[in-house]
């Protein structure tokens, strides 16, 4: 009988010491995880909220190859990396260049894409957290 309540006290006790290492090894590092992700996802949520464009302008110069001017106002508080914009034009990602690197709050860029082909152009303006908007404008 004595040997049983040892035997079982070192079962235990090896289980309790393999239980502890299972969650300290497994366990703590995924909850330090996952509240780093809840706290990248709160600081996503206030920039997207934060953030706000509107096209105020859509220009184009002469010719069969020409500039597509578009105007963008940054309408929210957040100061917005042109680098990081993505613009659409009918449907197909453009590249472009942009006469400043960054858009303060209520400040306007001017985005100048080059384009051939006539007709209604279908203008999509993103930023980098995914905030856009439209506009069309017919060469």
């Amino acid at each position: 009988m004595g040997f049983s309540t040892v035997a079982a006290a070192a079962i235990i006790g090896v289980s309790f010491i393999l239980v502890i290492n299972i969650f300290s090894g497994g366990v703590l590092p995924t909850l330090s995880d996952y509240r780093e992700s809840l706290k990248n996802m709160e600081e996503r949520s206030v920039n997207r909220i934060q953030t706000g464009i509107n096209i105020t302008d859509i220009t184009n110069t002469g010719g069969t190859i020409y500039d597509l001017n578009i105007t963008v106002k940054n309408t929210g508080s957040i100061t917005l990396k042109t680098d990081d914009f993505t613009i659409l034009i009918n449907g197909t990602n453009k590249a472009f260049t942009c006469n400043k690197s960054y858009i303060y709050s209520e400040k306007n860029a001017v985005f100048t894409v080059n384009l051939t082909g006539t007709g209604l152009k279908r203008v999509k303006v993103i930023t980098e957290n995914g905030i856009s908007d439209y506009g069309e404008h017919m060469v």
